[in-house]
C-alpha cells in the first residue's frame, strides 16, 4: 500500500503564559513578568510552526525490528509495541527557523533562556496539534495511541534517526529541519517519531532511568523492560 505524507505548515498556537511563568519561575507581579510577554508577543508574531507526518506500513518484523517502506528499524522495544499493528505514523515536528533566527538574535544572556523556553512552549503546542491531526485524519482514539522517540532509549538510538526522515520524505524542504552529522536535528526545538495504536499506555518514560529529566512524563519502571521487552 502506498505511503501517504502530510505536511502542515499553518499550526496555530498559542502560549500558555501561566504555564510560562511557572516553567520559569516567575510571579506576574515580578518586574520581569512584562519583559517575558513581550517577548512571547515578539514570538507570536514571527512564529511558524510545522510539522509532517506520513503513514507507514509494515512490511516485515522479526525480534529485533521491524521494517516499513522498505527501511528497517532495529528496535526490540518497537518490535514488541508494533505487534499488533499494521502501521505506524511518522513524523516532525518544528517550531521553526524563524523562531531559531529570533531566538538566537539574544545570545546567551536571560532573554536567550526565556526565548528558547517560549520555543519550547510553542512547540509542545505544535506536537499536540500535529498529534490531533493524525488521529482525528485516521480513524485513531484519542486515548488509545503512543509515541516513541529515536534517542529516547537506548534500545532506539538516534542513530536511526535518517531513516526515519527516510521514510517521512521530503522533510527538509517541507519543515526546514535537517539531521547533524551526528543525527541532532536542527532547528534545535524539533521533535521526532512514531504514533501508533496502542492499549497499553506506553511511555519513554517508563523504560528511562535518567534521573531528574525536566521533560518525564511517567515514573520509571525499573523492571518494565525484563517483563515485557526482553
Amino acid at each position: 500500500m502506498d505511503q501517504k505524507t502530510v505536511i502542515l505548515d499553518k499550526i496555530p498556537f498559542e502560549i500558555d503564559i501561566p504555564r510560562l511563568f511557572e516553567r520559569l519561575r516567575i510571579e506576574e507581579d515580578d518586574d520581569m513578568a512584562e519583559d517575558v510577554v513581550a517577548l512571547v508577543k515578539e514570538a507570536s508574531g514571527l512564529g511558524r510552526p510545522k510539522g509532517i507526518y506520513s503513514t507507514a506500513y509494515i512490511d516485515e518484523k522479526d525480534d529485533c525490528g521491524i521494517a516499513a517502506g522498505g527501511i528497517r528499524f532495529v528496535s526490540r522495544v518497537m518490535r514488541v509495541n508494533l505487534d499488533k499493528v499494521h502501521r505506524f505514523f511518522p513524523f516532525v515536528v518544528t517550531a521553526g527557523v524563524e523562531l531559531d533566527q529570533w531566538a538566537r538574535s539574544y545570545g546567551s544572556g536571560l532573554e536567550r533562556y526565556w526565548a528558547d523556553c517560549i520555543q519550547e512552549a510553542i512547540l509542545r503546542c505544535a506536537s499536540e496539534y500535529v498529534r490531533s491531526h493524525i488521529v482525528a485524519n485516521n480513524s485513531l482514539d484519542a486515548g488509545g495511541v503512543a509515541v516513541m522517540n529515536p534517542g529516547s532509549l537506548q534500545d532506539w538510538p538516534i542513530s536511526e534517526q535518517p531513516k526515519l526522515f527516510e521514510l517521512i520524505g521530503n522533510v527538509k524542504e517541507a519543515t526546514g529541519v535537517e539531521l547533524t552529522d551526528s543525527f541532532l536535528m536542527l532547528p534545535v526545538k524539533s521533535i521526532s517519531g512514531i504514533l501508533f495504536a496502542s492499549d497499553s499506555n506506553y511511555e519513554n518514560c517508563r523504560l528511562c532511568p535518567r534521573e531528574n529529566c525536566p521533560g518525564r512524563r511517567a515514573p520509571y519502571d525499573a523492571t518494565l523492560y525484563e517483563r515485557k521487552y526482553k
